[in-house]
């Protein structure tokens, strides 16, 4: 069985298929060490031990995206519960980004850095096969509907599953 939810945070969206874990933060943040914190906290709370691929998409009108924030998304402690990690940044960061991902990639070769969104979401595919571990594609229906949930409700039907 397939499970997919949609959860609204006040600091961005969780959207989770197949697998994927999207998390499309919320304009006019300031995306710093303690937004991500609690971004990796929210993940562990609506996904429990499940592993997944995740896709953090920075909005392009954010307030400021701090170095330490992305810097530590890439050590292990934050990787908790991530195969690989995939974070879009805005193209007017085009040169911090390369730079970034220099450093990144010596850290953690399952953490990258993009501009594209699609770009990224082909690298975590091919990284990953597929986002649905083959035991749940025998068992998947086809057509499921998406649902939208609250934390209690999609803890809920992880614990189900």
């Amino acid at each position: 069985m397939s499970h997919s939810f949609t959860y609204k945070a006040p600091y961005g969206v969780f959207h989770f298929s197949d697998g994927l874990l999207t998390v499309e933060l919320a304009e006019d943040l300031i995306v710093d060490l303690p937004l991500m914190q609690r971004v990796a906290a929210q993940r562990q709370e609506l996904l429990g031990q499940r592993e997944v691929a995740e896709l953090i998409v920075v909005p392009r009108d954010h307030l400021l995206l701090d170095r330490a924030a992305l810097t530590w998304l890439a050590q292990s402690g934050a990787l908790t519960g991530v195969h690989h990690r995939a974070v879009v940044v805005p193209a007017h960061l085009l040169v911090w980004r390369d730079r970034l991902y220099q450093m990144i990639s010596r850290m953690r070769p399952n953490v990258r850095v993009f501009r594209n969104r699609r770009v990224a979401k082909a690298w975590l595919q091919e990284r990953a096969g597929t986002f649905m571990p083959l035991k749940d594609m025998e068992s998947a229906t086809v057509g499921a509907e998406p649902t939208v949930a609250t934390a209690e409700t999609a803890v809920a039907d992880f614990s189900e599953g």
